[in-house]
């Protein structure tokens, strides 16, 4: 039976090992979607967030939320323990091009 690991850099968690969490689709509302993009980080070559497009394979695994769980409230990842660690520097007026 497959399973699926978290898509996030640096995070390997999966859903046959660890059996607690839970994995999440990105959502189809597209600023929401946008907002996930954005947090999750997998820019691509060029260093904009729009070359990553997630399939319904790719999860996001609940240690990356609040309270370690997607909720009505809490609704974006934005716990990223291991952000900056491998990531190469991208500019912020960059970034503003790429949007």
């Amino acid at each position: 039976m497959p399973g699926f690991t978290c898509c996030v850099p640096g995070c390997y968690n999966n859903s046959h090992r660890d059996k607690a969490l839970h994995f999440y689709t990105f959502p189809k509302d597209e600023e929401l979607r946008r907002l996930w993009l954005k947090n999750v980080s997998r820019a691509g070559v060029s260093g904009c967030f729009s070359t990553f497009q997630p399939t319904t394979g790719h999860r996001v695994c609940s240690e990356h939320f609040q309270g370690g769980r997607k909720s009505y409230l809490v609704r974006v990842p934005t716990i990223f323990p291991l952000r900056g660690v491998n990531e190469p520097f991208v500019h912020p007026s960059f970034l503003r091009m790429c949007v």
